[in-house]
């Protein structure tokens, strides 16, 4: 299980600029299964983002990711 708070979302946002260097970079290079396992990670860290954006407040709020 993976918990995060927003206090974190710089990295997940940075996170998430680097994922997609590399699925653009695997699309350019025909690796449709880096690109594929990577599209996963985005999605997961795009719920994350999202959540820990909609939850943000005072005290700070917990997102857990079970994938």
């Amino acid at each position: 299980m993976f918990v995060t708070t927003p206090e974190f979302l710089p990295q997940h946002r940075q996170q998430r600029q680097q994922l997609l260097q590399i699925v653009s970079a695997a699309e350019a290079r025909g690796q449709l299964r880096v690109v594929e396992m990577n599209q996963q990670a985005l999605g997961s860290l795009d719920r994350i983002i999202t959540a820990l954006e909609e939850d943000e407040a005072p005290g700070g709020a917990e997102v857990t990711d079970a994938g």
